[in-house]
Protein backbone atom coordinates (compact mmCIF):
# COMPACT_ATOMS: atom_id res chain seq x y z
CA UNK A 1 0.00 0.00 0.00
CA UNK A 2 1.57 3.49 -1.03
CA UNK A 3 1.30 6.83 1.03
CA UNK A 4 -0.18 9.38 -1.02
CA UNK A 5 1.74 11.54 0.83
CA UNK A 6 5.31 10.27 -0.20
CA UNK A 7 4.06 10.33 -3.92
CA UNK A 8 4.37 14.11 -3.91
CA UNK A 9 7.81 14.40 -2.48
CA UNK A 10 10.48 14.90 -4.69
CA UNK A 11 13.89 14.80 -3.39
CA UNK A 12 16.31 17.45 -5.34
CA UNK A 13 19.48 16.24 -6.49
CA UNK A 14 21.52 18.49 -4.00
CA UNK A 15 19.67 16.99 -1.14
CA UNK A 16 20.10 13.28 -2.67
CA UNK A 17 23.80 13.98 -2.29
CA UNK A 18 24.09 15.22 0.44
CA UNK A 19 22.11 12.76 2.30
CA UNK A 20 24.11 10.01 0.62
CA UNK A 21 27.54 12.24 1.44
CA UNK A 22 25.90 11.89 5.55
CA UNK A 23 24.95 7.96 5.45
CA UNK A 24 28.66 7.40 3.78
CA UNK A 25 30.56 9.74 6.20
CA UNK A 26 28.98 8.20 9.28
CA UNK A 27 29.26 4.87 8.13
CA UNK A 28 33.07 5.57 7.25
CA UNK A 29 33.87 7.62 10.86
CA UNK A 30 32.48 4.81 12.73
CA UNK A 31 34.57 1.95 11.33
CA UNK A 32 37.81 4.62 11.70
CA UNK A 33 36.55 4.86 15.89
CA UNK A 34 35.50 0.97 16.28
CA UNK A 35 38.98 -0.14 14.82
CA UNK A 36 40.17 3.00 17.45
CA UNK A 37 38.15 1.77 20.13
CA UNK A 38 40.86 -0.86 21.76
CA UNK A 39 43.59 1.20 21.99
CA UNK A 40 41.25 3.62 23.72
CA UNK A 41 40.39 1.73 26.28
CA UNK A 42 43.83 2.30 28.09
CA UNK A 43 43.57 6.31 28.11
CA UNK A 44 41.88 9.02 29.22
CA UNK A 45 40.44 9.83 25.74
CA UNK A 46 38.12 6.47 26.22
CA UNK A 47 34.61 8.54 26.80
CA UNK A 48 35.52 10.82 23.52
CA UNK A 49 35.91 8.28 21.42
CA UNK A 50 33.44 6.60 22.79
CA UNK A 51 31.67 9.92 22.19
CA UNK A 52 32.23 10.11 18.78
CA UNK A 53 31.71 6.56 17.93
CA UNK A 54 28.57 7.41 18.71
CA UNK A 55 27.60 10.56 17.13
CA UNK A 56 28.85 8.85 13.74
CA UNK A 57 26.37 5.75 14.49
CA UNK A 58 24.13 8.29 15.02
CA UNK A 59 24.69 10.22 11.72
CA UNK A 60 23.99 7.47 9.96
CA UNK A 61 20.57 6.72 11.28
CA UNK A 62 19.61 10.44 10.92
CA UNK A 63 21.21 9.99 7.47
CA UNK A 64 18.31 7.35 6.96
CA UNK A 65 16.08 8.89 8.79
CA UNK A 66 16.09 11.82 6.84
CA UNK A 67 15.83 10.19 3.38
CA UNK A 68 12.32 8.79 4.72
CA UNK A 69 11.37 12.22 5.23
CA UNK A 70 11.53 12.07 9.22
CA UNK A 71 11.70 15.47 10.93
CA UNK A 72 13.20 13.74 14.00
CA UNK A 73 16.30 12.63 11.47
CA UNK A 74 16.68 16.49 11.35
CA UNK A 75 16.85 17.41 15.06
CA UNK A 76 18.94 14.26 15.29
CA UNK A 77 21.36 15.47 12.67
CA UNK A 78 21.92 18.64 14.50
CA UNK A 79 22.16 17.40 18.00
CA UNK A 80 24.83 15.13 16.66
CA UNK A 81 26.66 17.60 15.02
CA UNK A 82 26.57 19.50 18.06
CA UNK A 83 27.95 16.53 20.63
CA UNK A 84 30.94 15.83 18.13
CA UNK A 85 31.65 19.67 17.95
CA UNK A 86 31.64 19.76 21.66
CA UNK A 87 33.77 16.59 21.90
CA UNK A 88 36.61 17.74 19.52
CA UNK A 89 36.60 21.26 21.30
CA UNK A 90 36.88 19.34 24.79
CA UNK A 91 39.87 17.24 23.90
CA UNK A 92 41.53 18.74 20.43
CA UNK A 93 41.01 22.46 20.97
CA UNK A 94 41.75 22.58 17.52
CA UNK A 95 39.35 25.42 15.66
CA UNK A 96 40.13 23.56 12.37
CA UNK A 97 38.79 20.40 13.50
CA UNK A 98 35.82 21.97 15.16
CA UNK A 99 35.21 24.19 11.35
CA UNK A 100 35.55 20.73 9.40
CA UNK A 101 32.92 19.19 12.18
CA UNK A 102 30.22 22.30 12.08
CA UNK A 103 31.12 23.24 8.31
CA UNK A 104 29.70 19.95 6.76
CA UNK A 105 26.73 19.66 9.14
CA UNK A 106 25.20 23.56 8.76
CA UNK A 107 25.52 22.82 4.82
CA UNK A 108 23.91 19.48 5.01
CA UNK A 109 21.03 21.53 7.11
CA UNK A 110 20.76 24.29 4.99
CA UNK A 111 19.81 22.01 1.95
CA UNK A 112 17.25 19.77 4.22
CA UNK A 113 16.08 23.49 5.86
CA UNK A 114 14.85 24.22 2.37
CA UNK A 115 12.52 21.61 1.64
CA UNK A 116 11.84 21.14 5.58
CA UNK A 117 7.79 21.31 4.44
CA UNK A 118 8.25 17.63 2.80
CA UNK A 119 9.35 16.30 6.26
CA UNK A 120 6.73 14.06 8.49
Amino acid sequence: MTNRNNTSKQRNTLLTVALVAVIIHGLIMAAVYWTVLPEAQRGLQNIGVWLMFLTAVADVVAGVALWLWKRWGIYLYAASSAVSAVVIVLFTGDIFLLLGALLPAIIVLYIVMVQRHLFE
